[in-house]
């Protein structure tokens, strides 16, 4: 019989092992916010399955995605909630399709619709990583046969290769690049059929204004869009004549403000968060919606 086996089925043992295990696993489970960061942190196990109302798996060498979701249950949800709440007090009707890019692990659509946000989605992931554990997330909690998966980036061209450069401790930081690891990519317009009972999302670090300028048929069906508004990355992508031009009949507001966000414009918002390389996330509603 081999030492582990004999390990394992020993009685005599059994007690003060489980001991061992349970007081290097009890720091994951303390209330104590420092204690939890600290755990996960440095956490030897590879993967993590957390969460509160929805479950993730998530691999602990994400410390931003990863750590949010193992101490808070939720990553950036509430700006979603946010957004649509102000799509009620505008009047407009309440979408009923998620269109995710930058689906990352399933963080946005899979409470979307566990929630009842909304009854579909579609999710757009260049990572293998990402991949890999979206497809397990939104199997995880049973939305899987709600959810479109496309495993590329979007961008301003049909069927064109980019380079995704990868973030070693944040999932959600890889970003479109001179350099990096090649994913597929084409335009918007090109996987997704129109249609007007969607919400765009994305947070794609800075190539929002690509993505949007393949997205023009999309963008004609009037649907509404968040994004992460980041004018330094927007700039160095060569974006933000394109976001400009993509949301010029948009109504914007600036989710910082969270529901009592009013109407700006474009030019403020890069003059507030450009100097200070600091970004924010904008509902961009279509004007035909007043």
């Amino acid at each position: 019989m081999s030492l582990s086996r004999t390990l394992r089925n020993s009685r005599l043992l059994r007690k003060p092992l489980l001991a061992v295990v349970e007081a290097f696993l009890k720091p994951l489970t303390t209330r104590i916010p420092l204690l939890r960061r600290a755990a996960y942190d440095v956490e030897a196990m590879p993967y993590l399955v957390v969460g509160d109302r929805e479950k993730y798996v998530v691999s602990t060498q994400d410390k931003v995605i990863g750590r949010e979701l193992f101490l808070h249950g939720q990553f950036d949800f509430h700006k979603l909630v946010t957004a649509f709440e102000i799509l009620h007090r505008e009047g407009h009707p309440a979408p009923t399709h998620l269109i995710d890019v930058g689906a990352n692990i399933g963080t946005i659509v899979i409470p979307a619709l566990t929630r009842g946000l909304v009854k579909s989605g579609t999710a757009v992931e260049p990572h293998p990583e990402n991949l890999k554990l979206l497809h397990t997330n939104l199997a995880l909690n049973g939305v899987a046969d709600r959810v479109r998966v496309l495993a590329q980036a979007v961008g301003a061209e049909s069927m064109a290769t980019l380079l995704l450069q990868e973030s070693s401790s944040n999932s959600g930081n890889h970003s479109i690049g001179d350099k990096g690891i090649p994913v597929l990519s084409t335009r918007l317009d090109d996987v997704e059929s129109p249609r007007s009972d969607a919400l765009l999302w994305m947070d794609i670090e800075g190539y929002e204004g690509h993505a949007l300028q393949g997205a023009k048929k999309l963008l004609a069906k009037r649907v509404p869009v968040v994004c992460e508004f980041n004018p330094s990355l927007l700039a160095k992508s060569g974006g933000q004549k394109w976001i400009r031009e993509a949301l010029e009949e948009h109504r914007i507001y600036d989710l910082k403000h969270g529901t009592n966000a009013l109407k700006v414009d474009i030019q403020s918002l890069v003059e507030k968060y450009g100097e200070s390389s600091a970004y924010t996330d904008i509902l961009a509603i279509p004007r035909s919606a007043e």
